[in-house]
């Protein structure tokens, strides 16, 4: 009994510890967007790559995030070129789902313009979207066989914003009490005591009924 209690204080201890260390990092910030994810470009079941000319990358992005939809999502490769010399370049494994997936890349001290973002997604038999703007031949993004695409792939450049996520709880809590019939930043809080509260309850209880 004594090990299964202290089993469970141990994990609640490290989910305490994790929630916290994660509130220490910043949010990211959209710093620069190169077309919307208007359209759908195209729909593959395989690999694909794809490459844009004519980019503008940011000095200091630490993320580049692309509007690719699949239902589990493929491992990705991006580049960045400038000619035949990568600027930066990242991966993200297949952890990612929904319509759009955020990859880590080094951050480069200085912007860099006429640049070439490359991406390659490697086959898992789902279904993959591409989105991004219609655009003429030339301006277009193209496949990794020279093919120009119907348009421009969307592309949004990420960077850490100022400031952790534990100076922006009361901002949060505050926007969370607007638009209600009682407002004010005291409703997230007082919804932040019931649900601690509520936590502290299954927690006892969790404890008297170990054996």
């Amino acid at each position: 009994m004594r090990q299964a209690r202290w089993a469970l204080v141990l994990s609640l201890a490290l989910l305490a510890i994790a929630g916290a260390l994660t509130l220490t990092r910043s949010p990211m910030r959209v710093v620069r967007v190169s077309a919307k994810p208007e359209h759908s470009l195209g729909t593959t079941t395989g690999s694909i790559a794809a490459c844009q000319a004519d980019e503008v990358l940011p000095g200091g992005v630490s993320a580049i995030r692309l509007h690719l939809e699949a239902p589990f999502g493929p491992p990705v490769l991006v580049r960045v070129y400038s000619g035949s010399r990568v600027l930066t370049a990242g991966s993200r494994a297949a952890d990612w789902t929904s319509s759009s997936v955020t990859v880590p890349v080094e951050p480069l001290q200085h912007s860099a313009s006429k640049a070439k973002l490359c991406f390659y997604v490697r086959a898992n038999s789902e279904r993959l979207k591409l989105y991004g703007v219609p655009a003429v031949t030339a301006n277009a993004a193209r496949a990794g066989n020279g093919q120009a695409l119907p348009g421009r792939m969307s592309v949004e450049y990420l960077t850490p914003a100022p400031g952790s996520w534990w100076s922006r709880v009361v901002p949060v809590a505050r926007r969370i009490g607007i638009g209600h019939a009682i407002g004010g930043t005291w409703v997230a809080l007082l919804a932040a005591a019931l649900v601690a509260g509520a936590a502290a309850l299954l927690i006892g209880l969790a404890w008297r009924e170990l054996p």
